[in-house]
């Protein structure tokens, strides 16, 4: 994570970060485990993370140790 002069920026893209790990987290248990993939969770995966269900296992994997920045 980046660090900004501004107090509410770093507050807010820290913000971001946590939510992104956490889709990314849930990406990979639903792509691990198809039993796990319902409507509902997938109905969670639009704008920006429908990529996590789409894109290679490999490339969501690497998102999830920090590679993929």
């Amino acid at each position: 994570m980046a660090y900004h002069s501004d107090p509410t920026a770093n507050i807010a893209l820290g913000s971001v970060n946590r939510e992104w790990q956490r889709m990314v987290h849930l990406a990979v248990r639903i792509r691990r485990n198809p039993e796990m993939a319902s409507a509902e969770a997938e109905r969670r995966f639009t704008g920006i993370y429908r990529r996590l269900l789409t894109d290679p296992l490999a490339e969501v994997e690497a998102e999830l140790h920090g590679k993929g920045r």
